[in-house]
């Protein structure tokens, strides 16, 4: 039975993908998403409401309550109700606690995050491993200049392409997809839309949610990013993949084109020989204020670009430049974020 509630959130977002990119290419793919149970990791505000915690977000400058969250997986509902009469009933484990993210897999492997305004002591952990039992998950406690793990400070989740399946390590304060199945949609459609040309630069790699992929679809890899956390789990997660065919370094996108057009050296790099690439493939999965000037006109001397974005404004801004250099092969819009205005887009383009 279809969700009209769904269906017709879904119709709006297809009509506003269309008004935009049709004049560019009739190749277009949509991809819906589920109505329910379909998010992964959430993160909520601690309040009080008549005298008790709950779990709180905000609208409109002011905190509201939330007893229940039907867009999120089901091991998170669970959790949510069993936890919250537990803070409840131990008001020392609860005390200046103000926000909890809960993360999940499909495999059901779950990781609960818990931020406080306090110094967490040697009780508390005691306590959080009592939580971890009771909950078969792990507990990490933060607080200013303190991290407690209790059990793993990752998810484990397993993605798929049309032909391709492999296991990712999703770790805590890391970027990681909020929509597995989409993300699986995501995959496949870049492996049966890009062209296998020599080798791949991949920009914004975060925990190498597509660079696994990459790695079994091109000779070589060369994966950048930004973020120190996110590319010691890049590296974490190729040993768990045993993939030998990837470079990884943490630079900005505009510092790793910078370095490839030998504008500039970069100590990070100084292992990894740029001449033994052939790059005429790149990967832009960019955050959601899309790609600077520099790095556009950089990005426009590739064959082939494969972009996704989680920003729309971003995304047909920077498609506006790119189209005078490129013409779009295919484009898909991905609902990744149902129930919001959050488009995320794919675009395939090559040299003209």
């Amino acid at each position: 039975m279809i969700d009209l509630t769904y269906q017709s959130q879904f119709n709006r977002k297809v009509d506003l993908f269309n008004r935009a990119i049709e004049p560019y290419t009739d190749q277009i793919s949509y991809f819906r998403s589920k109505a329910t149970g379909f998010r992964t990791r959430i993160e909520f505000g601690i309040s009080k409401f008549s005298g008790k915690l709950n779990f709180s977000m905000s609208e409109n400058s002011k905190r509201v309550e939330i007893k229940e969250m039907p867009i999120c997986n089901s091991r998170i509902r669970k959790l949510m109700p069993e936890l919250m009469n537990y803070l409840n009933t131990n008001k020392q484990f609860s005390e200046k606690l103000f926000q909890i993210e809960f993360q999940v897999s499909r495999k059901k492997d779950a990781m609960i995050s818990m931020i406080y305004h306090k110094k967490l002591n040697s009780k508390w952990g005691l306590e959080a491993k009592k939580l971890s039992k009771i909950f078969d998950s792990s507990i990490i406690g933060r607080s200013h200049k303190q991290c407690i793990i209790i059990g793993n400070n990752f998810v484990l989740e397993t993605y798929k392409s049309e032909s391709h399946q492999y296991p990712l390590k999703l770790y805590e304060q890391c970027f990681s997809q909020t929509n597995p199945d989409i993300c699986d949609d995501m995959l496949t459609w870049v492996e049966n839309s890009s062209h296998t040309q020599d080798d791949i630069l991949e920009l914004y790699c975060g925990l190498g949610t597509f660079t696994i992929l990459f790695s079994r679809m091109y000779n070589k890899v060369l994966a950048t990013e930004n973020s120190r956390p996110n590319i010691l789990g890049l590296n974490e997660n190729l040993l768990l993949n045993n993939v030998n065919n990837v470079w990884s370094a943490r630079l900005s996108g505009y510092e790793t084109l910078d370095a490839i057009k030998k504008t500039r050296s970069y100590r990070r790099m100084k292992d990894i020989d740029l001449s033994n690439f052939k790059l005429s493939t790149i990967f832009l999965d960019p955050p959601r204020n899309g790609l600077d000037g520099n790095t556009l006109n950089a990005v426009s001397n590739y064959d082939q670009i494969i972009y996704l974005s989680c920003g729309f404004d971003s995304l047909t801004r920077d498609l506006s430049h790119l189209s005078k250099t490129h013409r779009v092969r295919k484009a898909a819009m991905f609902d990744q974020f149902p129930f919001t205005a959050h488009l995320e887009s794919g675009l395939v383009l090559e040299k003209k």
